[in-house]
Parts: structure tokens; C-alpha cells; sequence
């Protein structure tokens, strides 16, 4: 694919906005909103391949190494049967009923919760745990879509990604939820919210609705309206305008340099 032109992405402006900051501000141990933790991690060296899809042979590889299953392979004696795959587009009534099943079935789908664990866990200890509990997670998605014939949507499968979420709301005062400002809803993630308050009540979430250029100054007020009766602090941005500061900026400092 081509390199779109003419507009920054929102994670290309912070990282831009931070340098700038950087060079103006001595850095200081004093960083009120992170901690570190001690939980035995290199976490340099995680695997941050993300993966969403699997294979049915590879889904069962993975869910047998997170069980800590070995096998021993025996030549010609292998035979794999894939699943039928679900293809074509649901119907009115199909979707309904899948969205009604979804909403019966709210309480379980959910993020996976990392295990209890203080400066007393051995890292192994808390490495096994997580595995156990990230395999029952998964076993229960399993049973939803073959109980109910629910449709998931892809999600994460490495469970080093999700380490790396539950490390950043552990060490973070306020989380925020990036989403598309066209439609919020369909991005927000309810149950993240929850897990930070059931890590710290404290914590504070914060839902940033990004290409927010894009929306009238109405829609920015409703939404705003909204998220506030929701109780959830708000924050309208637009990468694309910010990308443009940034740049005015940087030619502005250029021309200065050589004039």
C-alpha cells in the first residue's frame, strides 16, 4: 500500500509533540503518572506479535502450549479436519438475534483479568498463573461460540499483548481509550473501564474521540452531552489538524535557523 498523504496519525503527532517537549524540558524522576512495577518481567523482550487469527491447527498448538501440553509427532499418522467457514452476509433477522445473544452474553465477553499477585509472587509463579487464567478465558469464548453460535469478532490471541495492557493499568492514573469520533460507541470498551476501577477505583478513564475535524460542532456537543450523563471525562482531537501545527512549527524553527 502507498504512504497516504497529507494527514498524520494521531500516535505520529504525540510522539512528534513529545520530542519537541523534550528538548525544551529537563527529564526528572518525578513522574506521578507511572509506577514501576516488580513483577519479574523483561519487558523489552516480550513476544508483541500480535495475532487475531489463527488457524484451527494452530489454534490448538497454542492452546496446548498455554496448558503446558507436549506432543510427540508420529509420522503418517496425522490428519487434519478444518471447520466450514462461515462466509456470506447475515441476514436482518440473523443479526438481530446475534445481537441479542451478545447482549445476554455481555458478563462473558469481557477482557481477560490478569491474577492477584504482590512483591511475595515468584515470577514463575505468576507467569503460570496468567497462562491458566488467559486458557480459561479462551475456553470460554470457545463454549459462547459453539453454545450459542455466536460470531466473534477477531481478537487478540498473544497473551504478551494483554500482559502489556494489564501492566500499563497497573502502573498508569489515567487511562484512555482511543476511538474513532464517528462512531465512539462502536470502539469504547466497557469492561476496560470497569477493570481499571477494579484495579484502583482512583483511576481515572478518559475516552479521546480522534478525526474529531470530522464531526459538526453539534455532533461534538451531543456526544460531549453524552459521555458526561455516561460519567466519562471526554476529549475531542483531530491528528490531522495537529499534524499540520506541528509541521507549521518545524518550518517556522527551520526558517528561523537560517535566517
Amino acid at each position: 500500500m502507498g504512504k497516504k498523504k497529507g494527514g498524520g496519525s494521531l500516535g505520529r503527532a504525540i510522539i512528534r509533540d513529545k520530542n519537541q517537549a523534550g528538548r525544551n524540558l529537563r527529564k526528572t524522576d518525578c513522574w506521578l503518572h507511572t509506577s514501576e512495577l516488580n513483577d519479574g518481567y523483561n519487558w523489552g523482550r516480550l513476544n508483541l506479535q500480535s495475532v487475531t487469527e489463527q488457524s484451527t491447527l494452530d489454534e490448538f498448538l497454542a492452546t496446548a502450549e498455554l496448558a503446558g501440553t507436549e506432543f510427540v509427532a508420529e509420522k503418517l499418522n496425522v490428519k487434519i479436519i478444518s471447520a466450514e467457514d462461515r462466509s456470506g452476509l447475515l441476514t436482518t433477522e440473523e443479526s438481530k438475534k446475534i445481537k441479542k445473544l451478545q447482549e445476554e452474553n455481555k458478563q462473558f465477553l469481557c477482557i481477560p483479568r490478569r491474577p492477584y499477585w504482590d512483591e511475595n509472587t515468584a515470577a514463575e509463579e505468576l507467569q503460570q498463573a496468567e497462562r491458566e487464567s488467559f486458557l480459561e478465558w479462551r475456553r470460554q469464548l470457545v463454549q459462547l461460540e459453539e453454545g450459542w453460535n455466536l460470531i466473534l469478532t477477531p481478537f487478540e490471541r498473544n497473551l504478551d499483548f494483554w500482559r502489556q495492557l494489564w501492566r500499563v493499568i497497573e502502573r498508569s492514573d489515567i487511562i484512555v481509550q482511543i476511538v474513532d469520533a464517528r462512531n465512539p460507541l462502536l470502539f469504547r470498551c466497557e469492561d476496560l473501564e470497569c477493570y481499571v476501577k477494579e484495579i484502583q477505583k482512583e483511576k481515572d478513564n478518559m475516552i479521546l474521540l480522534n478525526k474529531a475535524d470530522l464531526l459538526t460542532l453539534e455532533q461534538r456537543r451531543a456526544w460531549a452531552r453524552y459521555f458526561d450523563k455516561e460519567g466519562i471525562r471526554v476529549v475531542f482531537w483531530s491528528a490531522t489538524a495537529e499534524g499540520k501545527r506541528l509541521d507549521a512549527e518545524a518550518k517556522v524553527t527551520y526558517e528561523w535557523k537560517f535566517f
